[in-house]
C-alpha cells in the first residue's frame, strides 16, 4: 500500500451522472513512484497510470491545468524527470495552492 497525494478539479458537470471531461483527478505517490490521471465519471470515466520514469509532462498540459492549475504544470515541468522531485518540496508547494488530501492505495 502506498500514499498518494490527490489533486482534483471541481466537477463542472455536477448534474450529469456521466461525463468524459469532468472531474479531473491526479494522484501522485512518491512511495510507488507513480502518477495516476483520471478524468470523467460514470460511463465516461477513463484514465492512465505512469511510473515516474515514463511520465511526459508536456503530453498532459491541458489535463494538469484543468486539474490543479498552472502551478502544478510548472512544478512538474521544472524538472527533466519526476524522479528528481523531492517529496517534501512538492508537498510544501502543494500546500500553498490546494488543501492537502491523501489516499492510501
Amino acid at each position: 500500500m502506498a500514499t498518494y497525494y490527490v489533486i482534483s478539479s471541481p466537477d463542472h458537470d455536477a448534474d450529469q451522472p456521466h461525463s468524459r471531461n469532468w472531474p479531473k483527478v491526479l494522484r501522485i505517490s512518491f512511495e510507488a513512484r507513480e502518477i495516476k490521471l483520471w478524468q470523467g465519471k460514470g460511463h465516461g470515466l477513463g484514465g492512465a497510470s505512469y511510473d515516474f520514469e515514463e511520465f511526459e509532462v508536456e503530453e498532459w498540459t491541458d489535463f494538469l491545468e484543468g486539474c490543479g492549475g498552472e502551478w502544478l504544470r510548472e512544478e512538474l515541468s521544472r524538472h527533466e524527470s519526476l524522479t528528481v522531485i523531492e517529496e517534501t518540496d512538492f508537498v510544501r508547494r502543494l500546500n500553498r495552492h490546494v488543501p492537502l488530501k491523501t489516499e492510501d492505495r
